[in-house]
């Protein structure tokens, strides 16, 4: 096969490593994914296959593998497996990862918004993954629904981290531990998807640390539970600038279920400044659980990261003024090195270009800076009348509680709803299914009994966490067969004895 062919051949029936390969499963924009199988221990697994016409690149070629090099070095049992790599006999590079068998994040959310005790159990396995992959200095720039993978009981699930292939090593490789140069991405290209974009990485900047990641996961907490991300728009350019400039809407008045730590920690997650997020993956799931009690009061200094850590994320190096650093690979960083080849700016201009920002970005901050050249001299106010008392404050009312609803639907319809309670042990006849109640939240269950004539009693325990519908099918009991009553033994008929007569033949009776 020829390297810069339009459409790759086919990679089915063929063998690669010891797996022969069954079918293919998927196809991105840099390669395809196939499901292949071993021959002799039948063992199942995903071989992931640049395409041929980006094999000749050395850039593209070193990035792929720095996929499985950085899964290898995670080793985490929430990030797929990374088994082997190599070349294709054509010279085709791919690795060898663990075949999933569920659903991705995007196909669940596409079915509708998730209840918080659940979204948060996936979320937090996500935390747990991307904090082993930020001890390691990885970052993983594309989270978003389609990279997380959901395996096992839907109510339960393991959550798998996939596609690493735009990761950051923000250490670096060199010669000595790798056997190779650092990897860089080629400025101009889009790394990230801008639904999930951090407002850094949507301006290009080289400062992508851990909590670029952090914003990206907030942005998919927030589509998991109101069922929409916080920011949509039609065209690319809107997106960024809504990402960079836009305040996100309230996560409380999108899904007003949402527990208040929740709320709060995605919002501070979604923080345009990546200065006043969580300093950690940890710390962010700490806060999504409410471990974090201790918050900071308004007004209160913003929360920083030390700078060792700083220095240790950000990978940010000195660069040529006006000139994009290389680790800028954004859409946006594209765009500003294709003007600055494209045109000639006079080095005075600078200056009022940077004049310019500074003052936008004083008024995008809400602040306005007054300069004043003399001192105006101090006016003498009379005193003032002391203030009346404050009314008293009156206490706000109380909060209204949360209700939960809770249909009963009988199989067969019509079976009697009966609430058992320590007055009524019996059960108190609440009524006939179907039938709707609305019920204060709580996690207290509730004992229930349906009950129909001709069928068995059906206990439920029900408690009021979240709105359910409870379809409850009724055994019917035995029929029992009546026997009919047996018959009285006939009586045996007595041999009569015979007749006496006399001489003249009358019968003589016998006494």
């Amino acid at each position: 096969m020829a390297f810069g062919d339009a459409k790759d051949v086919s990679q089915v029936g063929k063998t690669i490593g010891n797996y022969k390969v069954v079918q293919q499963i998927g196809e991105g924009g840099m390669g395809v994914v196939y499901l292949a199988e071993h021959p002799v221990i039948g063992r199942k697994v995903a071989i992931k296959l640049l395409h041929g016409s980006f094999a000749r690149d050395s850039e593209t070629v070193a990035r792929f593998f720095n996929e499985a090099r950085a899964i290898h070095m995670i080793a985490h049992p929430n990030i797929v497996e990374i088994l082997d790599f190599g070349q294709t006999t054509d010279g085709q590079p791919y690795f060898i990862m663990e075949f999933l068998l569920g659903q991705s994040l995007a196909d669940r959310i596409a079915r509708g918004p998730m209840a918080p005790v659940d979204a948060l159990a996936i979320v937090t396995q996500i935390c747990d993954a991307l904090q082993a992959a930020h001890d390691k200095n990885i970052v993983h720039r594309d989270l978003k629904p389609h990279n997380v993978y959901l395996i096992g009981a839907e109510a339960k699930p393991t959550v798998k981290i996939l596609d690493f292939g735009v990761a950051k090593m923000t250490t670096g490789w060199n010669t000595a531990d790798s056997g190779g140069q650092s990897v860089k991405t080629r400025t101009g290209s889009l790394m990230g998807t801008p639904l999930y974009m951090s407002p850094e990485q949507c301006r290009g900047s080289g400062k992508l640390d851990h909590r670029t990641d952090i914003y990206s996961l907030a942005v998919i907490l927030f589509e998991m539970i109101s069922g929409h991300p916080p920011f949509m728009a039609e065209g690319v350019g809107e997106l960024f600038a809504k990402h960079m400039l836009e305040p996100p809407p309230s996560l409380a008045e999108v899904a007003p279920r949402t527990p208040p730590q929740i709320v709060r920690a995605v919002m501070r997650a979604l923080s345009k400044d990546l200065e006043d997020r969580y300093p950690t993956m940890r710390a962010f799931a700490e806060a999504l659980s409410g471990r974090d009690v201790a918050m900071s009061p308004p007004g209160s200094p913003r929360p920083r990261v030390a700078a060792s850590q700083i220095a240790t994320f950000s990978g940010a190096h000195p660069t040529s003024a006006g000139r994009p650093p290389e680790e800028a690979t954004t859409l946006s960083s594209a765009v500003a090195q294709l003007f600055e080849e494209t045109q000639t700016v006079p080095k005075r201009s600078y200056k009022g270009f940077a004049v310019a920002l500074i003052v936008g970005a004083i008024f995008a901050g809400g602040g306005v800076v007054m300069l004043r050249q003399r001192q105006d001299p101090p006016k003498i106010v009379e005193a003032a009348p002391p203030p009346p008392p404050p009314e008293p404050v009156k206490p706000p009312p109380p909060a209204e509680p949360e209700v939960v609803d809770l249909r009963f639907e009988s199989e067969p319809d019509g079976a009697h709803i009966l609430r058992k309670s320590a007055d009524k042990p019996d059960g108190e006849d609440l009524g006939v299914a179907p039938m709707d109640l609305k019920l204060s939240k709580s996690d207290e269950s509730i004992d229930y009994i349906l009950r129909a004539q001709g069928f068995k009693d059906r206990p439920v325990s029900v408690d009021a966490l979240r709105d359910r519908v409870l379809h409850l099918a009724l055994d019917r009991l035995p029929v029992v067969e009546k026997k009919p009553p047996k018959a009285a033994p006939p009586r045996p008929n007595k041999p009569r004895k015979p007749a006496i007569h006399d001489a003249d033949g009358l019968a003589v009776p016998s006494f």
